[in-house]
């Protein structure tokens, strides 16, 4: 089972304010990218703290980057099968989409 659903209520809530003034759209789109992201790294074979450490100082606008640390986490946390084809990322954005209301 896909824990989308609460990282992505998780992600909407405890956002910073700066973050949360994007529209809901551009927030879990540019969320979700960061999921798909990290899933690839993490595919790859990349540690986290790399990815990590890649992700935080990529070309991300800045009020995305506190948002980094905790997918990043949380993309470590899932089960491999759940990782390729954008799977991820996809359920990823369409959770928070659904939270967002």
């Amino acid at each position: 089972m896909f824990r989308f659903p609460l990282c992505a209520l998780l992600i909407l809530t405890a956002v910073p304010p700066a973050l949360a003034a994007g529209s809901v759209g551009e927030v879990c789109a540019k969320t979700a990218a960061i999921v798909a992201n990290a899933a690839a790294m993490r595919t790859k074979g990349s540690a986290q703290a790399d990815t990590l450490a890649a992700l935080t100082a990529s070309d991300l606008e800045a009020r995305f980057v506190p948002a980094v640390q905790p997918l990043v986490e949380w993309v470590y946390t899932l089960p491999a099968d759940q990782l390729p084809d954008e799977i991820a990322s996809a359920a990823f954005e369409t959770a928070c989409l659904e939270q967002a209301g």
